[in-house]
């Protein structure tokens, strides 16, 4: 009995134990399929991602970069595709020793050598530094061969920046170059895109963020030795916006050579005379080494550089801008990669300055071209009227100072029309002291002088219309009326840009509108600008329209030579001086331009808009000590505005 008590005591006690080891087993095993469901099915993605992690290298795509294209849609930049050789430096255990090995393989200067050690040293091991841009197939080929032995390298297709038009465009498409350390700065993404290519001046720089476009995302997948072995694409790159501008490249190209020939005569560069004098003449060589093949024969038989300055002409209903022209100008294509320290020093030592954009940033006394703006403000103070007549007898006392015209002989009795015509010195000397260099400063700031056109440039220049107020603010000092006698024939403090002078041109030929400059063109009427009325009296314009039409119609016309034949064109000269001329050195005669050291020569101004009864096109050109207005400048500008509107009757402007 009591035996049978026991094995029924240990049997319920079994099973106590059976149901609990049963339980934890039960427990446990659901404990590891809730793990095993947690782990396989709800983190899945998590884990997938973290797995990726191991088997993929993630990196971001350049995207193309948006285009500039002409009036007509041809290229003005662009990208061109091109191979890449990268390096990756946490994987390089001897990076001078890895470079040095590459160098015999593709073309790598001991400078350019230290510049990519130093981006190195700059920046985070684990971000790919670019070797070699621009790789031929030769060197790619071979690369690609040594490659198992190169560790840490890789091969990728780029863009590189191109502009197809050279020097001729370089001052309005600007340039690009590598980004850095405050573009990286200001945007992090950069510091994984060795590839990316910024924009410093010109459009390049104003467009960048519409240029620029979105970068994609690519996973390298790698096997066990960090080789890769597919790509898989993430996020496809979206290329830059295009932006098509106003400029017409023939109209660029006509404007750029034409004013460059002035009126020498081109000498082939192979002449035995040319290479002799690249021996001796250091300003002659300066342009020669700097790409500029051109060189001219003056009327003295000497051989000399091309002339320097700067042409715009400009619609004078859209505002848009049909060219911009300033010379010299430099290669763009040499920024886009690692520009060379030679290449660089010989810019920047340029007797010339290349790099400046003349026709917005190049600051010059408009001389008489701003004759119209003292006779507007004059005509509408009151103080004179079209009919109002001055004695020019080649000078003019006020004080005890001798203000001469530069017709020693003088104009006689001239009226505002004549006065215009004639260009003559001692009219202006008068009515600017009658009208007040305040009324003079409010007409040329209505007329667009002496203000940023905001056309799309970062370093363009404001210029300087004088008035009381400025001399005080700047000089600390009052203004005095021999200073508005001068500021009369647009010399003195008055300086404005080559833009403005083309704006204040299309403003009058306009006569209703205060036009504004663009470089963008206009796309349709629903893109055509608005402009604020001009605010000055018809009868006010009609003067001007009527005075400039002489100076190229009249019988003495400063330009009477060289009107537009079958439209016909009004314009005016203007000749600056950039170093004063003494009592003394008036007396022994004043030497002539040409053989003045050239620095010394006047600068030789036109303004003009055409056709004359049914204006359209407004022009400014300077020849940088270019001599006279009259002689130089006008006959350019005539073969310039008869370019332009020959292009306009094809259609093809």
């Amino acid at each position: 009995m009591k035996k049978r008590k026991e094995q029924k005591e240990l049997s319920s006690v079994m099973t106590r134990r059976m149901l609990v080891v049963g339980g934890g087993q039960a427990l446990l095993g659901a404990l590891l399929v809730g793990r095993l469901y947690q782990l396989q099915i709800a983190q899945t993605d998590n884990y997938q991602r973290l797995s990726d992690r191991n088997q993929f290298d993630r990196r971001l795509v350049q995207a193309p970069r948006g285009r500039l294209l002409d009036a007509r849609g041809r290229l003005l930049a662009g990208n061109s595709e091109i191979f890449e050789l990268r390096m990756l430096p946490a994987r390089i255990p001897d990076l001078r020793a890895w470079l040095n090995r590459v160098r015999k393989i593709v073309r790598l200067r001991p400078a350019e050598i230290d510049a990519i050690l130093k981006q190195i040293d700059d920046q985070p091991d684990f971000l790919e530094v670019t070797v070699r841009s621009n790789l031929t197939q030769r060197e790619l080929s071979r690369l690609a061969v040594l490659s198992p032995v190169l560790e840490g390298a890789s091969f990728r297709k780029s863009f590189r920046r191109i502009y197809p038009q050279g020097w001729m465009t370089a001052h309005i498409t600007g340039y690009v170059s590598p980004a850095n350390k405050r573009d990286v700065k200001a945007n992090p993404e950069l510091r994984y895109l060795p590839a990316s290519r910024i924009g410093r001046s010109g459009l390049e720089r104003t467009f960048e963020t519409n240029l620029r476009g979105a970068a994609g995302v690519e996973r390298i997948e790698m096997n066990a030795k960090g080789k890769p072995v597919r790509v898989l694409r993430d996020k496809q790159a979206t290329a830059g916006d295009d932006v098509r501008l106003s400029v017409d490249v023939g109209a660029q190209s006509y404007a750029a050579e034409r004013l460059r020939r002035g009126k020498s005569e081109i000498v082939p560069l192979q002449n035995p005379n040319v290479q002799r004098a690249l021996l001796d003449n250091s300003e002659l060589r300066a342009h020669v080494t700097t790409g500029d093949d051109l060189v001219l024969q003056d009327e003295k038989g000497r051989l000399v550089p091309p002339e320097s300055g700067a042409a715009t002409v400009m619609d004078i209903h859209t505002g848009e801008i049909k060219l911009m022209v300033s010379v010299p100008g430099y290669d763009p294509n040499l920024f886009s990669n690692r520009l060379s320290v030679r290449d660089w020093r010989r810019l920047n030592q340029h007797p010339r300055t290349p790099l400046l954009n003349r026709a917005t940033s190049g600051l010059y006394a408009p001389g008489s071209t701003f004759k119209m703006v003292v006779l507007a403000a004059a005509l509408e103070a009151g103080v004179v009227s079209q009919n109002t007549r001055y004695d020019c007898s080649g000078e003019f006392e006020f004080g005890n100072s001798t203000f001469h015209c530069w017709n020693d002989n003088g104009h006689g009795n001239v009226d505002s029309i004549q006065a215009l015509e004639r260009s003559c010195d001692v009219y202006f000397y008068q009515i600017a002291l009658k009208t007040g260099i305040n009324r003079i400063h409010d007409m040329a700031r209505r007329l667009g002088l002496g203000l940023p056109t905001e056309v799309g440039f970062a370093n363009e220049k404001t210029g300087i219309i004088p008035d009381r107020n400025w001399k005080m603010e700047s000089r600390g000092t009052v203004w005095t009326p021999g200073e508005t006698v001068v500021a009369g024939i647009g010399q003195g403090f008055v300086l404005t840009t080559p833009l403005q002078l083309a704006v204040m041109t299309a403003r009058i030929a306009n006569r209703k509108y205060a036009v504004s400059p663009r470089l963008e063109a206009v796309s349709g009427p629903a893109d055509r600008p608005e402009f604020p009325l001009l605010n000055v009296a018809p009868e006010i314009i009609d003067v001007l329209h009527r005075g400039m039409r002489a100076v190229t119609a009249g019988p003495l016309g400063t330009a009477r030579k060289y009107d537009i034949d079958e439209e016909g064109m009004a314009g005016k000269t203007g000749t600056v001086q950039v170093k004063r001329i003494t009592k003394e050195q008036r007396e022994k005669g004043i030497i002539d331009n040409i053989d003045r050291p050239w620095k010394e020569r006047d600068h030789a101004l036109f303004v003009a808009f055409a056709p004359y009864k049914r204006p359209k096109y407004a022009l400014s050109l300077v020849v940088e000590h270019g001599g006279s207005g009259s002689s130089m400048a006008a006959p350019i500008a005539r073969d310039i505005l008869s370019y332009v509107l020959a292009e306009d009757k094809k259609g093809t402007i």
